[in-house]
């Protein structure tokens, strides 16, 4: 018994921690809060855009940020058919001449330029995608911010920071 009135006075002892409240919000910066939250995008939305479509930049024009991803689009899709472009010419075209004339030199610059520019158009596409999927959570996250101070609604609440004490030698993790 006197096991559980200690530990219940300890545990009464520590538990004074409080959460922070948020401060009240007049009925303007309510609405703006609400119209806010209405129209703001989703970040996971625009990288599961971005990461499906076939065409890079397609998260950029989600989040209004038409410049870069008008600019990635481009250069994926010429990357693209570049690609097929020079695939179809490996597997049909191959060895196939209007002269009928068949020169092994001629022949091999074709093959070898063909693989050249499949190569290039390969790495020019992943380089697209690679930066629609970064531009993406940054477009977005601007798209926010604009909103949020076009309407006047009020910040974001601060992030508190997370302190954690583990048992030994007062190793402090701050997150």
């Amino acid at each position: 018994m006197r096991i559980f009135v200690t530990l219940a006075c300890l545990l009464e002892l520590t538990s004074v921690a409080r959460a922070q409240t948020a401060p009240d919000l007049t009925p303007g910066q309510a609405a703006a809060a609400q119209a806010y939250a209405d129209q703001k995008k989703s970040v996971a939305l625009a990288v599961t855009l971005e990461a499906l479509s076939p065409i890079a930049g397609i998260g950029g024009f989600y989040a209004h940020d038409t410049d870069r991803a008008t600019f990635l689009a481009i250069m994926s899709g010429l990357a693209a058919g570049a690609g097929v472009g020079s695939a179809f010419w490996l597997i049909h075209l191959d060895g196939q001449h209007p002269t009928g004339v068949t020169d092994r030199v001629f022949q091999d610059a074709e093959q070898g330029a063909a693989i050249t520019v499949l190569a290039t158009a390969a790495i020019v596409y992943l380089v697209a995608r690679i930066s629609g999927l970064m531009a993406a959570p940054e477009a977005t996250a601007a798209f926010n911010e604009n909103l949020r101070q076009g309407l006047g609604a009020p910040p974001p609440e601060p992030m508190i920071p997370f302190h954690a004490l583990a048992p030994g030698s007062m190793f402090t993790l701050r997150f």
